[in-house]
């Protein structure tokens, strides 16, 4: 126990360091949102594979691995890695010509220019994109909290309130400059964790051929061992690509809803990954830094992935146990546990004690970049911008300064409640965001008819229409008795908005 805890402490006091540094850099208000554009090439790839490779990464896709097995590859060729490379090239790379021209800061000083409207779509774009900050922050705290569980041995709600005031106080000590910095030596932590334990755990279950027969056989291994029916958590589908249209989750048009639709387009347009791509220094990063960003990004996602798998193998076979989390009246395996559970067991102890590094700097670098989007998407956008108060740069610093504490206190209330597995968060989240920002973000920026009127009513109805289907039928709705993810309602009605008020209008 004593010897996680300095390796904790010292991890602080990197991070503690690193974000003064960075706040002694912070001057202007440019600075602060932006870092004034000024992001070298590999502080800004990995701000963008910290900012996507986040508590989902290191805990849901293990999570969602250990659940599904092979069964949802598509996440790991499609989604974040593919949202940050092909983001950099078609929104990146546009709006770096226009950024210092007109003073772009934001993903919403870009709506307001584009559509010649200051106000109300800044007050729509910045509120939204506020509120689906907060609902992605909850899963980061999730994340925290197993972690800390698992590793440091102290209650989970303990670890996520710990983490919470870290990143809230380097956030409000040096905004972009602060997060950017501190986000460089978490990703790198993050990534040399990944590739040095993942190969350790897939060995320890026997190895990768080893684990993909268990995999295969798997409804005979744990009918055998642990006595649970053969369908119990996808156990036929482990080993397949996909599962029959009809499963949910695992099935073939499931996963073109979630995977195609909801995690890559939602997170290219994802407010503070488009921010994000405002902030690097020269264009020719574009041509490069995509590429990077995949193959690092799908290496690291897809070994995560693996990890998930083999807890699956060793807790069939009785090699590890995960622990049970209680939803309502109904005991399930909090799956969310994979990766700290089995690396407990698989790695030596010195090894597995800087596994805490490793998934704190993947669930941190996305955290505190969240809260200056949403803090900023307040103060910034809609204050003094949307609502025209003519405030001084030193009076949105401190109105952030109240903002900031307020959304990452505010979302870690509800994430002291967890659910069985976090990556529903994530991608409730990911549905509003694509729904309410890609076709204004993407026609804006390649289709001239594109009108503000289409604009506007496109984000507020598939705003609208995400969370009515989400509140009405949950995670999955039913087409002809297939099941399909429910961000497919809101992301048509915002398609058939944009498209057809920009033709019908002038």
């Amino acid at each position: 126990m004593f010897i996680p805890l300095i390796v904790f402490a010292v991890y602080l006091v990197s991070i503690g360091v690193i974000a003064y540094i960075g706040a002694k850099r912070t001057r202007t208000l440019a600075d602060f949102v932006a870092a004034s554009g000024q992001l070298g090439f590999w502080t800004y790839s990995l701000l963008m594979i910290g900012s996507v490779f986040s508590g989902m990464t290191l805990i849901g896709v293990a999570g969602l691995a250990f659940t599904t097995g092979w069964a949802n590859v598509w996440e790991r060729i499609i989604g974040p890695p593919f949202a940050i490379a092909f983001g950099t090239i078609v929104i990146g790379h546009r709006l770096f010509r226009l950024k210092d021209r007109n003073g772009i800061l934001t993903i919403q000083d870009y709506l307001a220019y584009r559509y010649n409207d200051p106000k109300v779509m800044r007050v729509l774009a910045g509120v939204i994109s506020a509120v689906t900050c907060f609902v992605y922050l909850i899963g980061q705290y999730t994340a925290i909290g197993v972690v800390s569980q698992i590793v440091l041995g102290i209650p989970y709600w303990m670890g996520a309130v710990i983490a919470a005031v870290i990143v809230v106080a380097y956030v409000m000590s040096g905004g972009m400059f602060s997060t950017a910095w501190t986000t460089f030596l978490q990703s790198v932590l993050m990534l040399l964790g990944i590739y040095i334990t993942v190969p350790l755990i897939i060995s320890w279950v026997g190895g990768f051929e080893a684990m993909n027969q268990a995999l295969i056989a798997m409804p005979e291994i744990q009918n055998a061992t642990r006595g649970v029916a053969e369908d119990f958590m996808f156990a036929k589908y482990l080993s397949k690509p996909f599962a029959p249209a009809a499963v949910p989750l695992a099935g073939w048009v499931y996963n073109l809803t979630l995977f195609g639709i909801t995690v890559p387009l939602g997170l290219m347009v994802a407010p503070h990954i488009v921010n994000n791509m405002l902030t690097f220094r020269k264009i020719s990063y574009t041509r490069w830094s995509p590429l990077v960003m995949y193959i690092i990004g799908f290496t690291a996602i897809m070994l995560t992935a693996l990890a998930g798998m083999a807890a699956r193998v060793a807790w069939a076979e009785g090699m590890i146990d995960i622990p049970s989390l209680t939803l309502g009246s109904i005991e399930v395996k909090w799956s969310d546990m994979a990766y700290p559970t089995i690396a407990s067991k698989a790695l030596p102890y010195w090894l597995f004690v800087l596994l805490l590094p490793t998934i704190l700097a993947g669930v941190m670098s996305t955290t505190d970049r969240l809260i200056l989007t949403a803090a900023n998407n307040i103060s910034y956008d809609v204050v003094r911008n949307a609502l025209g108060q003519n405030i001084s740069d030193k009076a949105v610093k401190r109105i952030n300064l109240l903002v900031i504490p307020l959304i990452g206190f505010g979302s870690l209330i509800i994430a002291l409640s967890p659910q069985q597995l976090l990556a529903w968060f994530i991608w409730a989240a990911l549905s509003l965001m694509v729904n309410c920002f890609f076709f204004p973000i993407i026609l804006g920026l390649y289709w001239q008819r594109m009108s503000r009127n289409a604009a506007r009513l496109s984000m507020v109805i598939g705003f609208t229409v995400t969370l009515v289907t989400f509140a009405m039928f949950g995670k999955t709705i039913y087409i002809a008795g297939i099941p399909v993810y429910s961000v497919l309602p809101g992301f048509i009605a915002s398609l058939l908005t944009a498209v057809v008020l920009s033709l019908a209008g002038k």
